[in-house]
């Protein structure tokens, strides 16, 4: 049996009853998440302007245009709902992968045609989740990270889309077999700048969708696309780790769910949680800022650079740490009221002159932390045998050639051997060589280490650190359940008005079956 098989499979046995009640919880935080986030961006230009596109095009249907009173068909209400909860990156995400753009809105608004029930919703949610996190992770060492591994959607699409449409076992392997014939590749200039980085995810969850109806009406696709070496992986890793395709219902990815309390990439949220505890009275009174990072957050930066210090968008501004402390300094908060067209013109030359104040640093120290944090989810004794020592060593030295800042500087690869190294006693407790070890995932802190300094005027200095950011999985005060709730209380209203938010929230709360009809304007 291949590997598409035994995936489809799993899913299409897959009972609520075989669901843990905590991973049933996160995923409703998940839906409390993306549904905040999709109001949130309400008022984002960029946002607008695809939301008229598709009104422009789209056929009468049962399910609601988010944000309008038009009733539209599913895909497109999938399209322009998966651009609004990526549009300002006020998103929620797990490992390996920013899962809810289509985990949550293809069953959620399909079911506005299949009337199917919230527990059955559910499921596909839960599928759908632990199969992109999955997924995401065998092509951990590729050409492609984070929300560029656009590919989940299409995948978790077509299984999530298949359950609620009732496809049987076979033709659900099959409609996962098409959705990963034909995978999107993302480009980073896309992404990092102009309007279609909010496509990301709409284009591949309507192909996920188109996928499974596709297979209702019998068409196949290839089932051995994630076995053949000139399939899938042939694409899309350079060292596939199909083995994190593994423990499917035994460890559930869904317990790293992560949801963000700023509008912008993850990386930047513990400097953000570390700068708004300090006590700066005002801009005016900050000399410099210093921000320690990991190799990933400086990475992002470096990604950013050439973009945000030419446009400052908020997309640009999204990925860039010294424009996020900047807005920070100035606003004293970072929410979609500081992250629009609008408010970033009126304060651009405000906001250059902070960010020109703020060094990013990379330290090893946090580089490691963070390593170590994920290494339960990835023992390297797992990986290695897993993609194959040779494969894994290649493998790597091609990212190094795709994103040579990545090892900061180094000459060759021998600093990340020694960090791996430096991690193995730590890793080893938690993970042993089991890829979705149960107790790994328990203990799991999503760690993305910053210490900020601020150097005031007057010579006094503040710092803070933060390590688990707000929101995250792992925090032991604001956790993703609590910072999910406040966004929809916080940005529902936006779209729904209070009353409407609160019907939202206690329908999430219940598994209303109807929660897609309170999605339109009232």
């Amino acid at each position: 049996m291949s590997l598409v098989e035994d995936v489809a499979g799993w899913a299409f046995r897959l009972r609520s009853t075989d669901v843990p009640a905590d991973v049933l919880g996160l995923c409703r935080a998940q839906r409390a998440a993306v549904l905040g986030g999709v109001a949130g961006s309400a008022g984002d230009a960029a946002t607008r302007r695809v939301v008229d596109a598709v009104s422009s095009w789209a056929e009468p249907g049962p399910a609601p245009l988010v944000g309008t009173r038009q009733r539209v068909a599913v895909e497109n209400a999938v399209y322009a709902a998966a651009a609004g909860s990526i549009a300002l990156d006020f998103d929620d995400y797990v490992s390996f992968g920013h899962t809810g753009h289509s985990a949550v809105l293809v069953p959620a608004l399909l079911a506005a045609e299949t009337g199917s029930t919230g527990e059955q919703q559910l499921v596909a949610q839960v599928v759908a989740n632990e199969v992109e996190a999955r997924l995401g992770g065998a092509c951990l060492i590729g050409p492609l990270n984070g929300q560029l591994w656009s590919f989940i959607h299409s995948a978790g699409g077509a299984l999530a889309a298949g359950l609620l449409l009732g496809l049987p076992e076979e033709q659900l392997a099959h409609a996962l077999a098409i959705s990963l014939y034909q995978a999107p590749r993302p480009t980073v200039p896309g992404f990092m700048a102009p309007d279609s980085k909010l496509l990301t995810a709409s284009e591949p969850a309507v192909m996920g969708l188109r996928a499974a109806r596709l297979a209702a009406a019998g068409v196949t696709g290839p089932l051995d696309a994630l076995d053949h070496a000139q399939g899938f992986f042939g694409a899309f890793s350079y060292a596939p780790v199909r083995r994190l395709l593994s423990g499917l219902g035994e460890g559930w990815a869904i317990k790293t769910l992560c949801v963000k309390p700023y509008p912008g990439c993850a990386y930047v949220d513990t400097t953000l949680d570390a700068l708004l505890t300090l006590d700066v009275s005002s801009a005016a009174d900050v000399d410099r800022v210093v921000v320690d990072a990991s190799m990933l957050t400086c990475e992002m930066d470096k990604w950013s650079a050439e973009y945000a210090d030419r446009d400052v968008t908020p997309v640009t501004v999204n990925f860039s740490v010294r424009w996020n402390v900047a807005i920070a300094l100035l606003a004293g908060e970072v929410t979609p009221r500081q992250v629009s067209a609008e408010w970033l013109t009126v304060n651009r030359d405000a906001l250059a002159a902070l960010a020109g104040r703020v060094e990013l640093r990379h330290d090893w120290e946090l580089t490691r932390a963070s390593a170590e944090a994920f290494g339960g989810l990835l023992p390297p004794g797992a990986l290695a045998g897993a993609a194959g020592l040779r494969q894994l060593r290649r493998g790597l030295g091609r990212v190094r050639g795709d994103h040579p800042s990545i090892v900061g500087g180094l000459a060759d690869l021998r600093g990340v051997g020694a960090m791996l190294r430096g991690g193995r006693a730590g890793w080893a407790s938690v993970g042993g060589r089991r890829f979705w070890a149960p107790d790994a995932l328990d203990r799991f802190r999503m760690t993305f280490p910053a210490r900020v300094s601020v150097h005031l005027r007057d010579g006094r200095s503040l710092e803070a650190r933060a390590d688990v950011p707000r929101g995250g999985a792992g925090h032991g005060v604001e956790g993703p359940t609590t910072v999910a709730n406040a966004k929809l209380s916080a940005w529902g209203p936006a779209l729904w008005g209070d009353d409407g938010t609160k019907a939202v929230a206690d329908a999430i709360a219940t598994d209303d079956a109807a929660l897609f009809a309170l999605l339109g304007q009232p």
